[in-house]
């Protein structure tokens, strides 16, 4: 597991899909967060889990999000199912971040950013799953964010809140993973 520090583009980590190009570490959590040469920033990361075939990304985004007031202290929460959003509690302003409706295939499920108070428009978040010979990688990827902040303030904050949570998620479902495939 990397911290929210930029990580050079190397042959490791390219600037396209750096979850293809690693080798299979079960239940290790991996990734970082890189800047592209456009200044747009990827944020990768994933679990491989052995017996995990029948994962639900539908099911497991809620999920996902649910992290988002868990470290906040809940001063951020997020809203809606087709659109979605983050933002300030109580009153649910200023908002942070808008989604757009996810877009679906068998293996991934995706959703544009609109926008926000922390991004401008562009990149998207997604989750995917890839059948790997030993089991499945579950991935977690901003891929093309344009951060309002300044990049120095992105990655002191928002970069840490993302990959915190991010990791999070990924350690909750590995240890669900765990328990299902202990209990067979």
């Amino acid at each position: 597991m990397k911290s929210a520090r930029l990580q050079p583009l190397t042959a490791e980590a390219p600037e396209a899909a750096p979850e293809l190009q690693a080798p299979w570490a079960a239940f290790q959590l991996q990734g970082g967060t890189w800047e592209r040469a456009d200044g747009t920033i990827d944020s990768v990361q994933w679990v491989d889990l052995p017996d995990a075939s029948g994962l639900d990304l539908e099911a497991l985004e809620p999920v996902y999000f649910d992290w988002v007031p868990r470290l906040s202290v809940g001063m951020v929460s997020h809203r809606g199912r087709e659109e979605m959003s983050l933002a300030c509690e109580p009153f649910r302003f200023p908002t942070l971040i808008r989604l757009e409706p996810a877009k679906r295939t068998e293996t991934t499920r995706t959703r544009g950013i609109l926008g926000g108070m922390l991004a401008y428009p562009g990149g998207s978040i997604g989750f995917a799953t890839y059948a790997l010979p030993a089991g499945t990688r579950l991935v977690v990827a901003v891929r093309a964010l344009k951060p309002r902040l300044p990049r120095w303030l992105y990655f002191i904050v928002q970069a840490q809140m993302h990959e915190r949570s991010t990791f999070g998620f990924l350690r909750q479902i590995a240890a669900a993973t765990l328990r299902a495939s202990s209990d067979c």
